[in-house]
């Protein structure tokens, strides 16, 4: 089965992207996609727990800070963010919108959550891309929290923020919400 994502757009908060290959069609397993951010967008800074963030500039210039190393990319040129080590991105133009190619790898879980969210879209479930209900936003909370989280709060802090969450998304799961349903992703997606 493809996957609806590809050419699908997704936008947030000014911020666009679009989904150019599956993970499940890449030989290294990397969710693909093109990246908008407006001027002065920043993401700030994250660690992804197993995944490896790529980008290669298009156009305009993307600031980049990996393991404590800044750098300003203009097109052409990369960086990597790699899996356990702090990293992010900003647009350091105040006027011009910044272009990059990005990949997540494995990438199999993003797409996922996203072929996931694109259905509730399609279902009328959402408020753009927003699930309206609070036990299915929790799960695919829940789900982001697994991949990435941000390093300058120490663990228990970061658990007693994040506990009704955590409590909200077992309910969820224990009344059927799911990150993954066969209906937006396929059947080999029908298991958590």
């Amino acid at each position: 089965m493809e996957s609806p994502l590809i050419g699908h757009e997704f936008r947030f908060f000014g911020h666009r992207f679009h989904i150019l290959q599956s993970s499940r069609d890449t030989e290294d397993g990397s969710l693909r996609f093109e990246y908008f951010a407006p001027p002065r967008a920043h993401v700030r800074e994250h660690v992804h727990t197993f995944q490896e963030e790529r980008f290669e500039i298009v156009s305009g210039m993307l600031g980049v800070r990996a393991g404590g190393r800044r750098s300003i990319l203009s097109p052409g040129h990369s960086a990597v963010g790699p899996p356990k080590v702090p990293h992010e991105w900003w647009n350091p133009s105040e006027q011009e919108e910044v272009c990059f190619r990005a990949g997540i790898r494995p990438g199999l879980d993003v797409e996922i959550m996203l072929e996931t969210i694109l259905g509730l879209m399609r279902d009328g479930k959402t408020i753009r891309p927003i699930p309206r209900n609070p036990l299915q936003l929790a799960v695919l909370v829940r789900e982001i929290g697994r991949w990435a989280y941000p390093p300058g709060l120490p663990m228990p802090v970061r658990k007693a923020l994040f506990s009704p969450v955590f409590l909200l998304a077992l309910v969820g799961r224990l009344l059927g919400y799911r990150t993954r349903y066969p209906e937006y992703s396929g059947p080999e997606a029908a298991h958590d």
